[in-house]
């Protein structure tokens, strides 16, 4: 099956995500796309990928300025609006999966969300619930 951009962007913000949920909450570390485990094809869509969630507030860096510029993303982590969002329903599922689950679906390469209608839906939907309070 050939992956079209969305796709592809939707499984690299999934490892994005999946890769510091595992990290934690640490100092001294850096995320490339090396750490990723994706293929090379994967790899344009690293700095869009970093850029989206760290404008939309999900993830935090000390150098946001050159994570723009292709450099790793040093001491990321997922901020408190990233936390509830992932433990947020997740839009684009019937099932009471979680953003979370969904996350680590796509990471693991077990579901395809079908680009912004499921899978950024899902994460939007999650994130504007979150910030609502409801």
């Amino acid at each position: 099956m050939t992956l079209d951009n969305l796709q592809r962007s939707e499984i690299v913000i999934s490892k994005i995500l999946q890769d510091l949920v595992e990290t934690g909450l640490q100092d001294g570390v850096a995320l490339q796309f090396e750490d990723l485990d994706l293929d090379n094809g994967f790899e344009p869509f690293f700095v869009g990928c970093c850029r989206w969630l760290l404008d939309e507030g999900i993830v935090r860096c000390t150098n946001e300025h050159q994570v723009l510029k292709g450099m790793p993303m040093v001491n990321p982590v997922i901020t408190a609006k990233g936390f509830a969002l992932l433990g947020q329903p997740f839009a684009g599922s019937v099932e009471g999966n979680r953003v979370g689950d969904a996350v680590k679906e796509v990471a693991t390469g077990n579901r395809n969300y079908a680009g912004v209608g499921d899978f950024f839906g899902g994460l939007l939907g999650g994130f504007t619930k979150s910030i609502s309070g409801g």
